[in-house]
């Protein structure tokens, strides 16, 4: 209180306990409030069972990196494409040594032995007694169970995951600790039978009206493109062209997270089907992180992966491409990410774009994973620092519905298409015109707050809709999409089988073949590659068709579904970004 005195005797015994403390004096770090949808308590572990703990140390200086990163990324700039090296990249993202000292002290104290990890020695991990985790952290960890929320036949995967209501570490330590992993923040798993469990496809009829307002549309394309969308209609629409990419170090990069796999066989098949032009025997080179694997069997290919090879080199004429292959199915979701970004920081000749068909709804995660989310967002930044083009899916959930253990309407959208350092990918479908999909995730992100290169684009949008899905949203948060392609009526070939998928799945992967071809032609140039390619679109908004018909309204959970979310507009908007690929005018934006 203002004005209180302590007696002096009293005022040295407490200087004298806050000394003998030291250390040892506790802050609550964080816990959870609510458990997210489809995990579940199902008791104490044994004490003597094993945890991986993994404690993120502060780096140095991440908004220098943000800066720098806007800076070569920007066109016009006097630094633009002069991407950093792993040892720039350091200079930033590494912890400072007296927050390893400080930590790592800590840790011996405790008889903690730990490893430093990661790309910079942002971690310090160790193994240790589930026992000994819950006295080191003041937590009481529990096993839980995980089933998918959005599909009645998922199977609960059982004790997937050890996690604890609340955790504690040192006061003096909380300027060193951005976050302990695994603690309060829940990570689901992948679904091998497709794109994250809780992503879902959606097959609601297009609910938009038919606009005569006049805008850029695609290119003309065959009527039974209306119907079926293979890379021939795709070459059409968008200008793609057929000839052969002539530069061998110009590699796109597809990410397969957590046993999806795709068979060369499928590959094969679907070439001579769809791509008569090309050798049916171009495939992939495959990339292992964390022991990920592709298996070759009967059966083994995933719908997930086999979407994203077939409209990669199926469309990316002979650019070399990486099937990057991301530990095992037991690996939860953000660590999975963690990985791939390591992965993309470390390797000497990293792909130029790496395609990731994966996501995880806004509305299903809690403020408890907000760490994590940032954490795996900061490693996406050093990955794009070194003129990485991550590109992801937007999601297939519409723009929003109830959040996690509330039942009141949000709109928002995915994570780490919200991550503001990706470029995050849109649906679209039909050619005359294009239309937005009605499933295709879009908004404005809960977590991350809008960047610099959005400012004047995201005002604009807003101040043009009003008072439009008022207070429903979060309108200082990151836009997305930023762009879109096609994403429905899309055939590809499965374990021997024709289907035909939907989803931004698709839309991703196309999206980076246009991007690989722009930057053969950058490369055979001499000239830098696209990189992180926000600050371009944002720049260069004519090199796009606009969309301007359909709309994206929520869709989960069923008893938040409506006619609420975002329609297409000139521009910018929620529903397709700045639209869809025009190549020519790409490779005019790009300088060649």
């Amino acid at each position: 209180m203002p004005g209180l005195k302590l007696p002096a005797t009293v005022f040295i015994l407490l200087l004298q306990l806050q000394a003998l403390a030291g250390s040892v004096l506790r802050y609550r770090e964080s816990n959870f409030d609510v458990i997210p949808p489809g995990f579940a308590q199902v008791g104490k572990p044994s004490s003597d069972a094993t945890i991986d703990v993994r404690i993120a140390l502060r780096a140095r200086n991440n908004l220098g990196l943000q800066t720098k990163l806007y800076e070569i990324s920007s066109p016009g700039s006097a630094t633009y494409g002069q991407y950093l090296t792993q040892d720039q990249i350091k200079l930033y993202a590494a912890p400072s040594s007296d927050s390893v000292a400080a930590v790592s002290s800590w840790l011996q104290s405790q008889n903690v032995s730990a490893t430093s990890t990661g790309p910079f020695g942002e971690y310090l991990s160790f193994s240790i007694p589930v026992s000994k985790a819950n006295d080191l952290l003041s937590a009481e960890y529990t096993n839980f169970t995980y089933s998918s929320p959005s599909s009645s036949t998922s199977q609960a995967i059982q004790t997937w995951g050890l996690y604890t209501s609340a955790y504690s570490i040192p006061t003096d330590l909380s300027e060193h600790i951005t976050l302990v992993h695994p603690s309060t923040a829940f990570a689901p798993p992948v679904n091998r039978n497709g794109r994250t469990v809780l992503f879902r496809k959606a097959s609601l009829p297009y609910r938009g009206t038919s606009s005569t307002k006049v805008s850029t549309r695609a290119n003309t394309a065959p009527e039974s493109c209306e119907t079926l969308v293979p890379p021939s209609c795709l070459q059409s629409l968008y200008g793609i062209p057929s000839t052969p990419a002539t530069q061998s170090s110009n590699i796109l990069g597809v990410s397969s997270l957590q046993s999806n796999w795709a068979l060369e066989s499928d590959l094969e098949a679907f070439l001579t089907e769809y791509r008569p032009d090309m050798s049916p025997n171009t495939t992939f080179t495959l990339i292992s992180v964390e022991n990920g694997t592709n298996p070759q069997g009967t059966g083994d290919a995933s719908f997930e992966a086999s979407l994203d090879v077939q409209y990669t080199i199926g469309i990316a004429t002979d650019v070399p491409t990486s099937f990057i292959a991301v530990a095992d199915i037991d690996t939860d979701f953000f660590t999975s990410l963690t990985d791939l970004a390591e992965y993309l920081i470390t390797v000497d000749e990293p792909p130029q774009v790496v395609t990731t068909s994966y996501g995880i709804t806004e509305g299903f995660l809690t403020a408890s994973e907000a760490g994590l989310m940032e954490q795996v967002c900061n490693s996406f930044m050093q990955a794009t620092s070194r003129g990485i083009s991550l590109l992801f899916a937007s999601g297939d959930d519409g723009a929003g519905g109830c959040t996690a253990g509330a039942t009141n309407l949000t709109l928002f959208t995915a994570f780490p298409g919200a991550c503001p350092y990706v470029t995050t990918v849109g649906s679209v479908t039909g050619i005359s015109p294009e239309v937005a999909s009605n499933f295709s995730g879009g908004g404005f992100s809960n977590y991350f707050s809008r960047p610099t290169y959005q400012d004047t684009t995201i005002s604009s949008y807003l101040s043009s809709i009003g008072s439009v899905n008022a207070g429903l949203y979060n309108s200082s948060g990151r836009a997305v999409p930023d762009i879109a392609a096609q994403g429905e009526n899309i055939p590809i070939i499965v374990n021997g089988r024709q289907v035909s998928e939907l989803g931004t799945s698709a839309s991703s992967p196309i999206f980076a073949s246009v991007v690989s071809l722009v930057n053969d032609r950058l490369v055979a140039e001499g000239k830098p590659v696209l990189g992180f390619l926000n600050p371009f679109i944002y720049s260069n908004p004519q090199a796009f068709f606009d969309i301007i018909d359909g709309s994206t309204p929520g869709l989960i959970p069923a008893d938040c579904n409506g006619t609420v979310g975002w329609s297409a507009s000139e521009r910018w908007d929620p529903a397709t970004g700045f639209g869809t690929p025009n190549f020519d005018a790409i490779v005019t934006a790009a300088g060649l």
